[in-house]
């Protein structure tokens, strides 16, 4: 092979295996989703096998950013909840409100004239904002209590969601990875320079392999340095600038990154779906009956006043009977402006990214440095053992060409 040729050839396949290294590297980070191998011998994707520390340390990051249980149920105003249920209480009006006058007197309901029924209709639903409020002022110190948020992040980004983990980091850090793999190319072609200098000089195809080695090592290992170092923005030879990509990126990843909390995790369905799992469901439950039915007591005995009629002793028990019928079949309808309330309420992607962007480079580094580091001799290794096998191929083909 001419000596022309080497400086084309051996730098190409140089790039080859620094774009090849790199890209597969990337790929360990996150595939195959579960364990191939046999025995202790195989391999599982870095995220989807660590999740649980991983997502462990994400929920470290959202309770130092200051999104706490109390933080967020603070936001609940009262007031704003009950207006927000007034539309769901005159919806059910018309079903309600013979239900409940049936509880009170069998009967009574269809000997009131309409002015009379016009009253009660407004009375229940002046009680029934009250009630709403009520509600959710007793309940927010249970709510506070029974809320693990570091268990519900651990849950929602481990196990069966350890993909939403690794779509997490893909949709923070993909545009970076992207950057990298092309930076692999043009490092593996300055080193496949030196390596067709030392092939002229010497001659020995066993250069090839050994300088695909080094390419894939000090890529990989470079692929790290390059997301998350220097800290910040460094001036080399005094002409070249260079930032971590991470660092660089800081208030785009923040934004991306708290997002997707918001939209995934953070979400007012999975709230409703730990509470409903969480051991303290049954004194939540409690509290809110024992609350209905205290409240109920007060506003029985102003519409038994408003309708000149006594209520029996036994009456409290079939209108709380009537009062829950009706509030199960009217939630579910009510429940999607619900979760939008408190999506808006609750804040969490605008508190979480305001948090984020503040953080020093050091602490902002924790959000995903562990994920990258994580096995990280591992994948130098491999990257040095692929570029070897590469180079191996390379110097066949160069032996095979010029008969050595």
């Amino acid at each position: 092979m001419g000596t022309g040729l080497v400086f084309v050839v051996i730098p190409l396949m140089m790039a080859v295996i620094g774009i090849v290294t790199k890209w597969v590297a990337i790929k360990l980070i996150f595939h195959p989703e579960r364990w191939v191998g046999i025995g202790p011998i195989g391999w599982q994707g870095i995220v989807q096998r660590r999740a649980p520390k991983f997502a462990a340390g994400i929920a470290d990051t959202v309770l130092q950013a200051g999104l706490g249980v109390e933080t967020l149920i603070d936001r609940i105003d009262p007031e704003e909840f009950a207006a927000l249920l007034g539309p769901m209480i005159e919806d059910e009006a018309p079903t309600t409100l013979p239900a409940l006058a049936e509880a009170v007197k069998p009967g009574l309901w269809e000997e009131m004239a309409p002015p009379a029924r016009d009253a009660i209709t407004q009375q229940l639903q002046a009680e029934g904002r009250r009630l709403a409020s009520a509600l959710v002022t007793e309940l927010k110190p249970v709510l506070a209590e029974s809320i693990d948020l570091q268990g519900m992040i651990v849950a929602e980004l481990s196990g069966e969601n350890a993909n939403r983990l690794a779509r997490l980091v893909l949709r923070v850090a993909g545009r970076d990875l992207n950057i990298v793999i092309g930076y692999g190319g043009i490092l593996g072609f300055l080193l496949g320079l030196f390596g067709a200098v030392g092939y002229v000089f010497f001659e020995r195809w066993w250069l090839m392999p050994f300088v695909g080695a080094l390419d894939g090592v000090v890529n990989n290992w470079l692929a790290i340095q390059m997301i998350f170092r220097p800290k910040e923005r460094t001036r080399y030879l005094g002409i070249f600038p260079y930032q971590g990509l991470f660092h660089a990126r800081k208030e785009e990843i923040a934004h991306e990154y708290s997002g997707m909390l918001a939209e995934e995790v953070l979400t007012p369905e999975t709230i409703f779906a730990h509470l409903a799992a969480s051991p303290n469901a049954a004194r939540l439950f409690q509290v809110g009956l024992a609350t209905l039915e205290r409240e109920l007591e007060s506003s029985l005995d102003m519409a038994a006043s408003l309708l000149g009629v006594e209520v029996e002793a036994s009456a409290q028990a079939r209108v709380m009977g009537a009062l829950t019928a009706s509030l199960q079949s009217a939630l579910p309808r009510a429940l999607p402006e619900i979760q939008e309330y408190l999506s808006k309420r609750l804040e969490v992607a605008a508190t979480l990214e305001n948090a984020l962007v503040s953080l020093s480079p050091d602490e902002f580094e924790t959000v995903l440095r562990s994920i990258f580091t994580e096995d990280e001799k591992t994948i130098i290794i491999v990257g040095g053992v692929l570029g070897a096998l590469i180079g191996l191929g390379q110097a066949a083909v160069v032996l095979a060409v010029t008969g050595a």
